[in-house]
């Protein structure tokens, strides 16, 4: 009966353990059919720090954001199939709607809706305008990656 017990837990244990994806299997899941990764390529502890380097590379085009350029970006996500924007290591956003918008005081136009990724320990989704996921303008790096 004892053995069987603990058969039992280590067995739930495996299973709750193989249960939990990895923060470089979210990553590469969201941003599949887009960026292609190479084996190992992508950090499970630094994702989109990762997804930053590969992005870069594979990108049609790649924009450093500022409050100054963030109108003029807006506008040109239009020419492209999908859009990503990763602030620093610890955010990444895809684009979901661009005919969805809301106006951004901080950013001085209207920012699209999205949904991404922010790296608190965990990864957290979120989904809502850009401007409430990338923050305000501020010191912080801001990639705008455009693909066809």
């Amino acid at each position: 009966m004892r053995t069987t017990f603990t058969l039992l837990l280590i067995a739930l244990f495996m299973v709750n353990i193989s249960a939990q994806k990895g923060k470089d299997v979210t990553i590469k899941e969201f941003t599949a059919g887009v960026v292609n990764f190479e084996e190992g390529e992508l950090n499970q502890h630094s994702p989109i720090a990762s997804f930053n380097k590969v992005a870069y590379a594979q990108a049609t085009k790649s924009v450093v954001i500022t409050k100054e350029n963030m109108a003029s970006s807006v506008a040109e996500m239009t020419n492209y199939k999908t859009c990503f924007i990763t602030v620093g290591t610890h955010t990444i956003v895809k684009v979901s709607d661009l005919n969805k918008k809301v106006m951004s005081g901080s950013w001085g136009c209207r920012i699209p809706f999205g949904e991404g990724y922010i790296q608190k320990g965990e990864l957290l989704f979120k989904q809502d305008y850009l401007n409430n996921i990338i923050g305000i303008p501020d010191s912080q790096r801001r990639m705008l990656f455009m693909f066809k």
